[in-house]
C-alpha cells in the first residue's frame, strides 16, 4: 500500500474517530449546533469521512478530489460562522484541518478548475442552506428585562410613541438609576402596545436586552428607541439602520413567550393607560399614573 493511500485512508479515520468522540463526549460544543434540511451536522460528519474512504477504496480519485473540494468550501462557511460568533469548538476545527491537509495533500495543478468548483459549491451551499445556533434556548424561555435585587418591585408600563412617556423617562432616569444600583428596587420594564408601531419596537428592545443586558446600556438603548418613534420610524429595515447609526447593538431572539408575560402582567395590574407605574412593597400593590405621581412616588422609596 503506498503512502498516499495509507494517509488518505488514516486522515479520514481520524476524521471520523473526532465526530464519534464529540458525539459521546461534546460538552465543549454543547451549545455550538447546526445542520443542513434539518440533518444535524455531527450526522453529516461520520457520512463524510466514510464515504471518502470508500471513494479511496474504489480508487476513484477524480470524485475523491472533487468531494474533498466541496467540503473545503463548506468548512470555510463553518469555521466564519463560529469566528463571527465568537463560540468555537476544538472538536470542529481539528474536522475541519483534517480536511483541508487531506484537500491540500491531493491537489493537482491540472486539477485546480475542478478544484475551485468544488470549493465555490460547497461555499455556496453552506451559505444558502446552513442553519446554526451557538445558544441553548428552552422553548418557553422568557427573556425579562428587569434590573437590581431590591425587595421593592417597580413595573414600569410605557409606549414608545407615547408622547408623555416620551417626556417622562429621560427625566426619572437618574432616579432609576440611583434606586437600580443601591439595590432598593427590581425594577422591570414592560413596553404596552397601545400604539400600532411599538410591537415592533418592543421586539427589538428585547433583541438590545438579548444582546448587552448591563442597565446604562440599556438606559441609553431605550433613549434611542423613544428617539426613533419621535422620528416616526415604522419599518423594520429604518428601525435597524436607525440603531445601526447610533452603535446600539441587538441579537435576535423568539419575542414570544417574554410578550405573553407582558400580557399576563399588563391584566393583573390592570393596566389602562400610559404611563403606569406599579410599585409592590411588603405585599402592598400600587399603581400610579402619569409623570407627576409616578416621580413623586419613586422619590418616596428613596
Amino acid at each position: 500500500m503506498g503512502a498516499r493511500k495509507i494517509v488518505n485512508i488514516a486522515l479520514p479515520l481520524a476524521g471520523l474517530a473526532v465526530v464519534v468522540f464529540y458525539s459521546f463526549c461534546g460538552s465543549t460544543c454543547t451549545f455550538l449546533k447546526g445542520g443542513f434540511f434539518g440533518i444535524d451536522l455531527k450526522y453529516l460528519g461520520l457520512a463524510y469521512p466514510v464515504l471518502l474512504l470508500l471513494l479511496v477504496f474504489l480508487k476513484q480519485d477524480l470524485p475523491h478530489l472533487a468531494l474533498l473540494s466541496l467540503g473545503v468550501g463548506m468548512e470555510i462557511n463553518l469555521v466564519a460562522f463560529q469566528v463571527r460568533n465568537e463560540t468555537y469548538c476544538p472538536y470542529c476545527l481539528i474536522f475541519a484541518a483534517i480536511l483541508v491537509f487531506l484537500f491540500l495533500f491531493n491537489s493537482r495543478r491540472s486539477r485546480l478548475p475542478l478544484m475551485g468548483i468544488g470549493v465555490a459549491l460547497g461555499f455556496l451551499l453552506c451559505l444558502l442552506f446552513f442553519k446554526g445556533a451557538v445558544s441553548p434556548v428552552y422553548a418557553d424561555e422568557v427573556l425579562f428585562p428587569s434590573f437590581g435585587k431590591g425587595k421593592v418591585q417597580v413595573r414600569l408600563y410605557t409606549d414608545y410613541f407615547c408622547g408623555p412617556c416620551s417626556h417622562m423617562e429621560p427625566k426619572i432616569e437618574p432616579l432609576l438609576k440611583d434606586l437600580v444600583q443601591r439595590n432598593v428596587i427590581t425594577l422591570t420594564f414592560i413596553d404596552t402596545p397601545v400604539h400600532t408601531p411599538t410591537p415592533l419596537y418592543a421586539r427589538y428592545f428585547l433583541y438590545i436586552f438579548n444582546q448587552d443586558k448591563r442597565f446604562d446600556q440599556i438606559l441609553r438603548s431605550r433613549a434611542f428607541l423613544f428617539g426613533a418613534a419621535r422620528d416616526k420610524i415604522g419599518e423594520k429595515e429604518r428601525l435597524e439602520d436607525y440603531l445601526r447609526a447610533h452603535e446600539v447593538k441587538f441579537k435576535e431572539c423568539d419575542p414570544g413567550p417574554t410578550f405573553a408575560a407582558f400580557t399576563a402582567l399588563i391584566n393583573e395590574d390592570k393596566v389602562k393607560s400610559t404611563p403606569t407605574c406599579v410599585i409592590i412593597n411588603d405585599g402592598k400593590k400600587a399603581a400610579f399614573s402619569g409623570e407627576i405621581q409616578i416621580t413623586n412616588a419613586l422619590e418616596l422609596l428613596k
